[in-house]
């Protein structure tokens, strides 16, 4: 993903049917709306568990404060 140029944003815990297996999915996104601090916050937003992993944030940037 990151070589189609999109970003890693965050990581969430989600209970994946139909196995109910508890699995951890990571948001990437692209934005195309020249915007690139924007985040889609859908998934932070719903999920109980849910943090960024630094080792995935490009080196110049900063753990974000969603």
């Amino acid at each position: 993903m990151r070589q189609l140029g999109m970003q890693y944003r965050y990581s969430y815990e989600e209970q994946w049917q139909p196995k109910k297996l508890l699995v951890t999915f990571r948001m990437y996104q692209l934005n195309l709306n020249c915007d690139e601090n924007w985040v889609y916050r859908k998934y932070w937003e719903a999920s109980k568990v849910h943090f960024v992993e630094p080792n995935l944030l490009p080196s110049d940037k900063g753990t974000p404060d969603y």
